[in-house]
């Protein structure tokens, strides 16, 4: 009982007490309430007293932060980042830099003379290979001097997916931007103050760098001993989530558990030598501290990220409790945890693997207690078994929530790699990087011997991500679904008798069941993807989907993977009927590739890429979906049109007593054939050509669709400064709403049978959270 209060308690403590804002603060005041009725109904006055009293210091705290972060955070603040001059900037370099192919990454914390140039104290700086690309690149513990072009925190803004500027806000990161060619790029003297044992964390780098020299479990190892992940590539993340693995190469409590514990049982074995000898000791008060010793050393191996600082934490609660003879209850032990984190931290909840920690803590203890209450005593075997489904059923909520996706695989792979890496991967992998240090020889066959055991574990990830249906995607569930399923959780994990077990099923149910909604029968739903300087627009019937355009190609990845396969997801699409791509250019057709091989699409039109069976796009075509009518406006077969822009793919999509028209990047001289051939004769909705460029939305071409939505799909601050100030007036003078993807993030409008066309979100406008950078003023249209 004293779990589940507790567990309730601290889950609106943290709702109210962090910044997420997931939810009101009468309804986290609700839970508290819940929690104290649930404590009092079943351990009397005194529990009931003490979740009050626990409470509600919470809430007044939430009450005063609730206020202060009601300021804008600078990504949403009229900011002259990025219209500034290039700032000359110094600091410090404390984490390793993410390689990618042409470029580098890092975070500079920059010194106090930059600070009073105007560069934030945390820096996400990118720098890209050129001629003046240095011969050696920055690293944890050195100094840098750099001359940088910087953004506000800003990031694409969709349904689904990672949410970047939630990250951003998260590690306190003030700006973003790159390093721009000056002769006064170069590092300066000295180390650190700000990171004292960065320097020695790079140095171990490099020697477990050079022992493994071109291992493809290289990676792995750098991050098992280190925490340096930075080299471990995207799609080994991927395969790591999609066998809900990740938890086992990101160091956090699994990984200080296990080298805590060998060093408490080492301090026992001191305590006895010492006591042998006639020395006075308290064996469990020595082990305890021992144990600490060995997870700080840990920790600040792994460069103390806040997993591993509430890890240690945790060990050195153990350690004050054990030296003032003092017992607490798991559930006492696991808030003032969690309260202590908080305190150091008070942004983590807004990280994923602050909840799914203890939350997964949080199962493994009542899958536990579940077990010493059945029948007979609980086998390693069966321990293992009700554990990792727990695991898996108890973390489904909140991974259908943080990445819209639940790993079936994830107990397969985590019965074979649990005992994987406590027997063998982990204390291999600490041995080798021990003795690499003293011994390199020595150390570099351990640390060989740790990257045989990797790759015979990377097989075997391999195997479990192929298995069918290995993950089932879900689309993004509304909060009280996510609650109502954390309350089955705790109804399907709490020990016997239980009457209300049965609920469970339910509860859980309603996630799966959960969805945006389907477009009802005569409906059309229209979402106008924010996928910066590109174009993406997802069109849904009854019955049907369509996809115009996939988005930009990026340096190291494309619009399909980041944006459009996550929204889709999120937005509940199953199988993709059409594909269309207006044409070639790389900001339509980017993301192509990546869409396919997710949503492999049963029709194919436009200019894909050239590996696959593409039928062109031709005036007169035309199909009927769900009382909607599909129309290709745009090339003739015997076009006079050559310039990839102007052969674009022109759409009108016409039903319900509304029309709509994507017309790609034609220009001017495509949009009077338009008016003149075409019989343009008004519009709900049209997307701007070419982005709001000058060459199109001619006076003709807005004269004849007078459409009450016009979508500019830009990037924030492009470099061709899209939508250009007269094209807006001119669509503007023409009754048209005015909207922007790079200002307001994704766009959602709808027809539902009997209305008219209707703006249903802004994703910038509704989404979650202090710091999100929010569209201007309420378009004076609805």
């Amino acid at each position: 009982m004293a779990l589940a209060a507790s567990f309730t308690l601290v889950l609106a403590g943290i709702l109210l007490w962090s910044p997420v804002l997931l939810i009101s603060a009468h309804q986290a005041l609700v839970l508290l309430l819940v929690a104290a009725a649930l404590a009092g109904w079943r351990g009397g006055p005194r529990p009931l007293a003490i979740t009050l009293l626990a409470g509600l210091p919470l809430v007044l705290v939430a009450a005063s932060l609730d206020s202060l972060l009601r300021e804008p955070w600078p990504a949403g603040s009229a900011t002259p980042l990025g219209s500034a001059p290039d700032l000359l900037g110094s600091g410090s370099v404390c984490e390793f830099p993410r390689a990618q192919p042409g470029s580098r990454r890092f975070i500079l914390i920059a010194d106090d003379e930059s600070r009073s140039r105007g560069v934030p104290e945390r820096v996400l700086v990118s720098w890209y290979e050129s001629s003046t690309w240095p011969g050696a690149m920055p690293e944890p513990g050195q100094r840098w001097r750099l001359n940088l072009r910087l953004r506000p925190p800003r990031a694409l803004s969709n349904p689904g997916g990672f949410d970047y500027e939630r990250w951003l806000f998260s590690q306190h990161i003030g700006a973003t931007g790159w390093v721009r060619e000056s002769a006064a790029n170069g590092r300066l003297p000295g180390s650190t103050p700000d990171c004292p044992a960065a320097g020695w964390r790079a140095e171990i780098a490099r020697q477990i760098a050079a022992a493994l020299k071109g291992r493809d479990a290289a990676p792995y190892v750098l991050g098992l001993a280190i925490g340096a992940y930075q080299a471990l590539p995207e799609s080994e993340w991927d395969k790591l989530r999609r066998t809900g693995t990740i938890h086992l190469i990101s160091i956090s409590g699994f990984h200080i558990a296990l080298v805590a514990g060998p060093a408490a049982l080492l301090g026992l074995v001191l305590a006895r030598f010492l006591l042998a000898a006639g020395c006075r000791c308290r064996p469990r008060v020595l082990a305890a501290w021992t144990a600490l010793l060995a997870a700080s050393l840990y920790g600040a191996l792994a460069g103390f990220s806040v997993p591993t600082a509430r890890s240690v934490l945790a060990v050195g609660l153990l350690a004050v409790l054990a030296t003032c003879r003092r017992r607490i209850s798991g559930a006492e032990f696991l808030f003032t945890v969690v309260l202590g984190v908080l305190l150091i931290e008070p942004l983590a909840p807004l990280v994923p693997g602050f909840w799914l920690s203890f939350a997964g803590v949080t199962v493994l203890v009542a899958a536990g207690m579940a077990l010493r209450t059945g029948t007979g005593a609980p086998g390693s075997v069966r321990l293992l078994l009700v554990t990792q489904a727990g695991m898996t059923v108890g973390l489904a909520p909140l991974l259908v929530l943080f990445f819209g996706q639940i790993p079936l695989s994830g107990t397969l792979a985590n019965l074979v790699a649990v005992p994987a890496f406590t027997l063998v991967l982990l204390p291999v992998t600490l041995i080798g990087t021990a003795t690499v240090v003293v011994a390199p020889r020595a150390g570099a066959a351990i640390l060989g011997m740790a990257a045989d055991c990797f790759d015979v574990w990377r097989w075997f990830l391999d195997w479990c991500a192929s298995l069918p249906m290995a993950v089932w995607y879900l689309p993004e569930p509304p909060l009280v679904a996510i609650l109502l399923a954390g309350v089955g959780v705790v109804s399907a994990l709490w020990p016997p008798p239980w009457p209300l077990r049965w609920l469970s099923l339910g509860m859980l149910a309603g996630l799966m069941a959960a969805s945006s909604g389907p477009v009802p029968p005569g409906g059309l739903r229209v979402t106008v993807l924010d996928v910066g300087q590109g174009l993406a627009v997802l069109l849904q019937t009854a019955g049907h989907t369509l996809l115009y355009d996939t988005g930009p190609a990026f340096r190291n990845s494309d619009a399909g993977e980041r944006v459009v396969v996550p929204a889709l997801q999120a937005l509940g699409v199953r199988t993709l009927d059409t594909l269309l791509v207006s044409h070639a250019d790389a900001d339509h057709r980017g993301g192509a590739a990546s869409v396919l091989e997710r949503y492999p699409a049963h029709r194919l039109l436009g200019a894909g890429p050239d590996h696959q069976q593409w039928t062109p796009c031709r005036a007169g075509s035309s199909w009927w979906w769900d009382g909607f009518t599909f129309e290709i406006l745009h090339p003739a077969a015997d076009s006079r049109w050559s310039d990839d822009n102007a052969r674009s793919c022109v759409l009108r999509v016409s039903g319900a007593g509304v029309s709509l028209l994507f017309p790609g990047d034609i220009e001017a001289g495509v949009e009077r054939d338009l008016v003149a051939q075409a019989g343009l004769s008004g519009a709900d909705l049209v997307v701007a050509p070419h982005h709001g460029s000058r060459t199109s939305s001619s006076a003709e071409f807005v004269a004849a669709t007078r459409p009450r939505y016009v979508v500019f799909a830009t990037g924030f601050q492009n470099r061709w400064h899209f939508p250009a100030t007269e094209v807006v007036e001119r669509w503007r003078e023409a009754g048209a709403c005015v909207l922007d993807t790079g200002a307001d993030g994704a766009l959602q409008f709808e027809v539902t049978p009997g209305t008219s066309l209707r703006l249903v979100s802004r994703q910038r406008a509704v989404a979650p959270g202090v710091w999100v950078a929010r569209p201007g003023a309420a378009p004076p249209c609805k």
